[in-house]
């Protein structure tokens, strides 16, 4: 009866051994053909850099609420390298660029070295909550390699004014970092007007001041009119060579972007 119990066992613990094997051998096919799944989906998707998952970030003072920054190489074509960064006015008072400088200091681009190049800012009076955007062009014929990060450093002068009184020059100091990417190699101007021009333009989030260029990639943006005071939605007004809005009769829509365009939300007495 003994050696009947042992055997019993000893089947028992070979069958759950046999089991186990067998498992582990369905679930290592499982992670083989995953692991080969992702593999072919990196191979199809070419080679990737750790740059090419890095964004652009920037940063100026607490009350200059930087949201993007820009470095647009212009690929062979003679033309300059433009810099943009796009701040947000929670200064609580007016600000006013005229007659001042945005400066930007960066490494190998445009040339060997450091460069420095001058720009402006717009709209030059910029009142509380409002979105500014500075420019620079950098010439030369040094682009930064694609999927290659550049630190810039800068400084933007302006005046502080409340109601008509203003004081000044001031300057604000920041830096950012910049990725080089198809897209950011790809960037097309949109000038934002609205009539009458206190109107403003959301574009995908951000809202923008009539009379100003916005630096956009080649894609499609979300877009809403809003209206000043006393004031209601009309229409869009678009104009490109190749780009398109899909309801110009909506106070909310969409366009595609692939050229230079100018984009005008029109208002009307409410």
């Amino acid at each position: 009866m003994r050696g009947k119990r042992d055997t019993l066992r000893l089947k028992k613990r070979s069958f759950r051994l046999q089991s186990a094997v067998e498992m582990l051998s369905v679930y290592s096919w499982a992670i083989i053909l995953i692991a080969m799944v992702v593999a072919m989906v990196f191979a199809l998707s070419g080679p990737f850099t750790p740059a090419q998952y890095l964004g652009s970030s920037c940063n100026i003072q607490p009350l200059m609420l930087c949201l993007h920054s820009y470095l647009a190489p212009y690929i062979n074509s003679g033309e300059p390298i433009k810099f943009s960064l796009i701040f947000v006015n929670n200064m609580g008072v007016t600000l006013n660029f005229t007659g001042q400088h945005f400066n930007v200091t960066m490494d190998n681009v445009g040339q060997k070295g450091e460069t420095n190049s001058t720009g402006s800012c717009l709209p030059l009076i910029a009142h509380a909550g409002t979105e500014v955007i500075c420019t620079a062009y950098v010439y030369g014929s040094v682009e930064p390699p694609m999927y290659s990060s550049v630190s810039s450093a800068f400084s933007i002068g302006y005046y502080v004014c409340k109601g008509s009184s203003c004081s000044g020059p001031y300057t604000s100091t920041g830096s950012s970092i910049q990725t080089i990417s198809p897209g950011s190699a790809q960037l097309v101007n949109l000038s934002v007007d609205t009539s009458p021009d206190n109107g403003r333009v959301v574009i995908n989030g951000i809202g923008y001041s009539s009379g100003i260029i916005v630096p956009l990639e080649k894609q499609n943006y979300t877009i809403y009119a809003v209206p000043p005071n006393g004031y209601q939605f009309n229409n869009w007004i678009f104009s490109s060579a190749s780009s398109s809005i899909a309801n110009a009769n909506d106070i909310q829509t969409t366009i595609s972007l692939s050229s230079n365009s100018v984009l005008t939300a029109n208002f009307i007495k409410s």
